[in-house]
């Protein structure tokens, strides 16, 4: 009986020694991590190494951020991880095979992941940033701010966004998402964004401009001896987007509101069309100008100008000045 209570102690014991060592691994894991710790006034708590990742941000409909971090494998030292700043859920790390790994978390203004030395090739963090983006007078906003371990995000937006504003710049997407370098962005956007079309009558042809835009539009003016097209616009800090048939009016263009100052930023041209983009203060009357305006400058007669000069070439080729 004492000799069956002594192996049952021994036993204790050893459960008790391979938990304290675990424990000691642990602490010796987090301990090398602080060793590299530094720490500067204002910004973020770093431990380890910076990752090597991808982060990839898909924007849903109510404007929700579903968030991957594609972090690399590092076999030699300890690696930190900082996520994006919102109101986290749905919150996992795992390997390519969904399977759960070791790492540890330290609160701060952005949630930071620590892994300690791995094999392993890919490490996935996700979450959903619920909310993160709101949504205002129809227009979805999200003021982003970068991780500072990271050097680009991609982001892909919901359907029925083919373009953006970024930082008040307006950038075509098409049905592609778009990178993001540096520190962060003003981001908006417009789901569905309805587009008004204006048919313009000169001569015996017709040509339809499209006005992407939430804001009112009141009545527009061609002046093809001005080269000019204008249109009111009843809503301030509105986004508005012109698709200008190059076949009416040729750029490059300037822009003016109620004749001043120049809002024009030329973003996307698929070869007959030019998207143009407008961010006005106020309300008022845009005046879009061009360089030339049918039927000044017919797109045909480059064409021909070339074919003649091409024949005439040509045609010097087989004299003989001799």
């Amino acid at each position: 009986m004492p000799e069956s209570r002594s192996k049952n102690a021994s036993r204790d014991n050893n459960r008790i020694g391979i938990m304290s060592l675990r424990k000691l691994l642990s602490i010796l894991i987090i301990s090398l991590m602080l060793l590299s710790v530094s720490q500067v006034f204002g910004q973020e708590l770093t431990m380890g190494q910076k990752p090597v990742e991808d982060i990839k941000v898909r924007i849903d409909e109510s404007g929700t951020a579903h968030v991957t971090h594609y972090v690399k494998g590092n076999s030699a030292v300890a690696i930190q991880v900082i996520t994006i700043k919102g109101n986290m859920t749905n919150f996992s790390v795992t390997d390519q095979n969904n399977s759960s790994v070791q790492y540890f978390s330290v609160a701060t203004a952005q949630k930071s992941i620590l892994f300690p030395p791995t094999s392993r090739n890919m490490t996935l963090i996700k979450y959903d940033l619920t909310n993160v983006v709101s949504q205002i007078n129809g227009v979805w906003e999200w003021n982003y701010t970068t991780p500072t371990d990271a050097g680009y995000t991609d982001f892909y937006l919901p359907k029925g966004v083919d373009m953006i504003w970024s930082n008040n710049t307006p950038v075509y997407l098409g049905e592609k998402g778009i990178r993001l370098h540096g520190n962060g962005f003003a981001l908006h956007y417009i789901i569905n964004e309805p587009v008004t079309y204006q048919n313009v009558q000169w001569q015996d042809s017709n040509f339809i401009i499209g006005i992407q835009t939430l804001s009112d539009l009141g009545p527009y003016t061609f002046d093809q001896s001005a080269k000019a097209y204008a249109f009111d616009v009843n809503k301030p800090h509105s986004f508005v987007t012109v698709i200008m048939p190059q076949e009416l009016l040729w750029g490059p263009y300037q822009g003016k509101l109620n004749g001043n100052g120049t809002l024009t930023s030329t973003f996307h041209n698929n070869g007959t069309h030019a998207w143009i983009g407008f961010h006005p203060s106020k309300s008022g009357t845009i005046q879009l100008t061009g360089t030339t305006a049918i039927p000044e400058f017919p797109l045909f007669v480059p064409l021909v100008i070339g074919i003649t000069v091409v024949i005439a070439l040509q045609f010097r080729n087989r004299l003989n000045f001799n």
